[in-house]
């Protein structure tokens, strides 16, 4: 087997793996694609580095507090030529990441620039504090 087919294989086994527990702890940091979140009162932001990718080849679903981020890279490697090194990623990929909050998926919004993906996703009104009045007689 070409060794840096081995390489392609191990990056897809570990997508496959991620799915099954924080892909993100579970792999030292290094899942795929790379996120940030942060959690404000109102949203949460996520930001994912996805360079190479075609906005039309990723899937965005949101429910409750789920949300799960997958797509595919084509892959730039020539058959004949055969690589010398391979570390960029190609291929399937899919993340998926429980939310610190329920979030809003009809008001979720999400933008891609420069291969980087940002979803602005609204916390459902349900979930936020609300201050409750105390009231005397």
């Amino acid at each position: 087997m070409h060794e840096f087919r081995m390489i392609e294989d191990l990056h897809k086994l570990q997508n496959q793996l991620s799915s099954l527990w924080d892909p993100f702890v579970a792999s030292g940091g290094n899942a795929y694609p790379a996120l940030n979140v942060h959690k404000g009162t109102d949203e949460i932001s996520i930001t994912a580095l996805v360079p190479g990718i075609q906005p039309e080849s990723l899937d965005i679903t949101v429910s409750g507090n789920q949300l799960r981020l997958s797509g595919e890279i084509a892959s730039e490697l020539s058959r004949e030529k055969g690589p010398v090194r391979v570390e960029r990623f190609h291929g399937k990929f899919q993340r998926s990441l429980e939310l610190p909050a329920e979030v809003d998926p009809e008001k979720t919004t999400a933008e891609f620039k420069n291969g980087i993906l940002t979803l602005i996703l609204p916390i459902r009104e349900s979930v936020k504090p609300r201050k409750i009045q105390i009231q005397t007689k």
